[in-house]
């Protein structure tokens, strides 16, 4: 494991590296699925990454196991010179659940770009809008396209419902689909809540009962408002869901 990177890296030079935030409670949570879409975009980015998925979940697992880490989050950082295994707490509390998220429209318009659908080490659009967000009292920021269709925040998923209904941005959109968003949706399949998957228009947002968003720290979040809208804090649906996870 590396704890330093060289200029002549891919990581220093470009940002090239992929990397997975997993949370360890009593053990790692959903490892094999963290893992799988890692090297599913080495693949698919054809990556230079020398090392084979055995190796590096051993290297977590021993990780955790060495340091004795619990209820925190790890996360797991390759590039061509190497990997990097770090922990850090995990900031969600019941206030913050109860309170739900504040979410603002990011100023950053995304393109149609392949990369948005991999977890690089190039976050920096995200970092940005998160702290622009911050910076005027909200939680987190919204991405929306140049046609003005949700995509999804700085570091999570999006859900929307209507009635008995989830919406959410379908995945040939330049977004990121979550492990827990994958997990919300094999639930909702479970529970028979239908589930649409499309473009959602910025200008529809309005028309929603309620909306929550998800990743694999937090698990969900519901909204409280994006912007001047505001939601219900309570709904039967999302209480539903959220028994499951």
């Amino acid at each position: 494991m590396k704890n330093n990177v060289s200029f002549n890296s891919e990581l220093s030079k470009f940002g090239i590296g992929l990397f997975e935030t997993i949370k360890v409670e009593e053990g790692p949570l959903d490892l094999d699925l963290h893992m799988n879409r890692m090297f599913k975009s080495i693949e698919s980015l054809n990556m230079n990454i020398k090392y084979h998925k055995e190796f590096l979940t051993h290297a977590i697992l021993n990780y955790i196991d060495d340091n004795k880490i619990k209820n925190k989050a790890l996360r797991i950082t390759v590039f061509d010179e190497g990997y990097n295994i770090s922990t850090r707490p995990i900031t969600y509390d019941e206030e913050t659940y109860n309170k739900g998220f504040k979410l603002t429209i990011s100023p950053i318009k995304r393109g149609d770009s392949i990369i948005y659908k991999h977890k690089t080490t190039n976050y920096y659009e995200n970092i940005y809008t998160k702290k622009y967000a911050n910076e005027n009292n909200f939680d987190d920021g919204l991405f929306v396209n140049y046609e003005n269709i949700i995509l999804e925040c700085s570091m999570s998923n999006i859900f929307f419902i209507k009635e008995d209904k989830i919406y959410t941005p379908h995945d040939e959109l330049p977004i990121l689909n979550g492990i827990m968003k994958r997990k919300i949706l094999d639930i909702c399949k479970k529970l028979n809540i239908e589930v649409i998957e499309g473009e959602i228009k910025l200008a529809d947002i309005k028309n929603f009962n309620f909306a929550f968003i998800s990743n694999s720290l937090m698990k969900t979040m519901k909204i409280s408002q994006i912007d001047e809208i505001a939601y219900p804090s309570n709904n039967e649906v999302f209480k539903q869901i959220i028994s499951y996870i």
